[in-house]
């Protein structure tokens, strides 16, 4: 049995929690003006951020959990015996089907709306990454026996999903889930270190980030926007790495084990979890012109958060004292 290095864990650990805010910036906003765009539509300081937090930042996070989830699943495994995988697939059961399932009912109950579809097309929104994760999950011993034959030929054979969807099921798993899934999954059972590998590449990978998600920001909503963001997942996926390396090694300070682990309840509850009194007091006292919607879409999400940390702390309190 082979030890995932303890750095590389931690920097897993670490980013969860600063992902998962973008996240919820991404789903804290009604979306952007229709048909706005940067260079069409002049400059609209709230429409900019949006595009910026919601529409750009965020790419970002999900191939980062996707390969993360990917490396995860196959770390400390020398052989991947059947044994394996139904261990494996009975922790998921508890760890992403439960959730899912659970976390969808809470939000059909609050719509009123009960249908099997709301486990498809998840209710919850948000879920469609534990649901492509549970599937893809399921397919991990296709994916072993790909990495094992044909070694680096296999994401060859995988462009072509990321780059057109093709082969993807509607709805889900997306295309670009099993890409960095399956990226993540090679590293792991071929014993790479993904965030040494990241590290060969991070001047690289600043510059092109910080060029596509300009890109990106100044051609949205186009074509052109969809083709950057293929790019710019690649590229921010493997800065993000780089990025938590260079601040974890220069600094002791750490984001509080507790908040790490609280970022998959964040995940699992913000779309749920609104506070609408707030967001009403808010715009009597402040009225709705740009400073006061920008000021809005920056503060609203991190109170969200800050709430849900909250009550994440005191659960985790409350669980201790029980037992």
């Amino acid at each position: 049995m082979r030890k995932l290095p303890t750095f590389q864990n931690e920097i897993f650990s670490q980013i969860r929690l600063p992902l998962i805010v973008l996240v919820t910036y991404a789903h804290s906003y009604s979306g952007v003006m229709e048909g706005y765009s940067v260079l069409g539509g002049g400059w609209d300081a709230y429409e900019v951020l949006k595009i910026v937090m919601s529409q750009t930042s965020v790419k970002v996070a999900m191939p980062t959990f996707f390969m993360i989830s990917g490396y995860l699943f196959f770390a400390n495994v020398e052989q991947f015996y059947k044994e394996i995988y139904w261990q494996k697939i009975r922790r998921r059961i508890k760890t992403l089907l439960i959730p899912y399932i659970v976390w969808n009912l809470l939000m059909a109950i609050k719509l009123k709306t009960f249908n099997l579809c709301i486990f498809v097309n998840p209710a919850n929104m948000p879920l469609w990454f534990l649901r492509d994760l549970i599937i893809i999950s399921l397919l991990t011993p296709i994916i072993y026996i790909g990495v094992k034959k044909l070694n680096y030929w296999l994401f060859i054979l995988l462009l072509p999903i990321y780059l057109t969807g093709i082969w993807a099921i509607q709805p889900g798993p997306n295309p670009y889930a099993i890409c960095f899934f399956t990226l993540g999954a090679y590293m792991s059972i071929q014993r790479i270190n993904l965030v040494e590998v990241c590290l060969k590449m991070e001047k690289t990978v600043y510059l092109l980030s910080a060029l596509l998600a300009l890109a990106m920001i100044l051609t949205y909503p186009t074509i052109t926007y969809s083709l950057l963001t293929l790019c710019f997942r690649v590229v921010s996926t493997v800065a993000v790495f780089c990025l938590a390396y260079r601040i974890l090694t220069h600094t002791s300070k750490r984001i509080p084990q507790t908040a790490c682990d609280a970022s998959y309840f964040i995940y699992l509850a913000h779309y749920v979890f609104f506070l609408s009194f707030i967001d009403s007091t808010f715009f009597s006292l402040f009225g709705t012109s740009t400073a006061s919607l920008c000021l809005h879409y920056l503060l609203f999400p991190l109170l969200k958060v800050i709430v849900l940390l909250a009550i994440y702390y005191i659960y985790r309190k409350l669980l201790l004292f029980y037992r």
